[in-house]
């Protein structure tokens, strides 16, 4: 498997999603047959939206379960820690991109401005087409 094969999904982008926003909707259905990834911070984010309902709630459990859900083990960790040293991204942040970094993952979130000075971090933002 190589990196354009897989995708961790960034919280932004799941919750546009769930929003039914037409630039999120429209990338899901262009990688449909990939693999589609959420680091564990992801899912504590997006299921800790505030105001959510617990239809919701339930709705969003069950489209996560369509995801492969990456742990964070000492790897994964490491890099966070080293990430967080070098870009002093917060917390949240280190982590997603050590993850996506750790597994091969193209990341995908509209946080240009955090993720795209990451070394050796592949970054999709499916917005940035629609600057242009």
């Amino acid at each position: 498997m190589n990196g354009t094969d897989r995708f961790l999904i960034d919280t932004n982008i799941l919750i546009y999603f769930l929003q039914g926003e037409e630039v999120a909707a429209s990338f899901f259905k262009n990688v449909m047959d990939k693999e589609l990834c959420i680091s564990l911070i992801n899912k504590i984010e997006v299921l800790a939206f505030p105001d959510l309902s617990e239809h919701e709630e339930m709705e969003i459990r069950q489209f996560l379960l369509d995801f492969v859900t990456f742990k964070v083990d000492d790897p994964v960790a490491e890099e966070t820690i080293v990430i967080r040293k070098k870009y002093k991204l917060k917390l949240g942040d280190a982590l997603i991109s050590a993850t996506a970094i750790m597994h091969d993952a193209v990341l995908v979130s509209r946080n240009e401005k955090d993720f795209v000075k990451v070394e050796g971090l592949k970054f999709l933002n499916p917005y940035s087409a629609e600057k242009k």
